[in-house]
């Protein structure tokens, strides 16, 4: 796999126009820069996975940074999008959100958003009452699609 930085774009050419489903792995610094131009570039995109299997704490040093939302609204979530899946989502970081929060408000087919997050602790009460009302928030989301089916789960 090569690293972010070192993959081209054609600018302003449709160049997975038949893509259907893509998997990015979010466990690379910066990996939201990858996102964008992926679905500006996959006008028929209908499955969307972002994935983070190693869900390590190095993922807190990236204070600063920021993913920047694309100019458009990508075509494929206006019209194509029917699945999001988020493996590993770091529910308490600003970034995720932001672009969970983003794809939820702008999907017009999204069917089924599934959230994969860490296990928390039974004992840690209060941590467990945070996730679940960020969970909910992102469930209560005013999107332009229809209602789907939201799933919220521990890996």
């Amino acid at each position: 796999m090569l690293p972010h930085a070192q993959i081209k774009y054609p600018s302003g050419s449709i160049f997975f126009h038949q893509l259907l489903s893509l998997e990015l792995h979010t466990n690379k610094r910066k990996w939201w820069n990858l996102l964008t131009p992926m679905l500006e570039a996959s006008p028929k995109l209908q499955i969307l996975k972002l994935t983070d299997l190693d869900m390590s704490s190095a993922k807190g040093n990236r204070i600063g940074q920021k993913w920047i939302q694309p100019k458009c609204v990508p075509e494929c979530l206006l019209f194509d999008l029917e699945t999001f899946v988020w493996t590993g989502y770091e529910w308490q970081r600003k970034d995720e959100k932001e672009v969970a929060t983003y794809i939820l408000r702008n999907t017009g087919s999204l069917k089924k958003a599934t959230f994969s997050t860490k296990p928390i602790e039974p004992v840690k009460l209060k941590k467990l009452k945070k996730r679940r009302e960020m969970l909910n928030e992102l469930a209560s989301l005013g999107r332009a699609s229809n209602p789907c089916d939201f799933v919220f789960e521990s890996i």
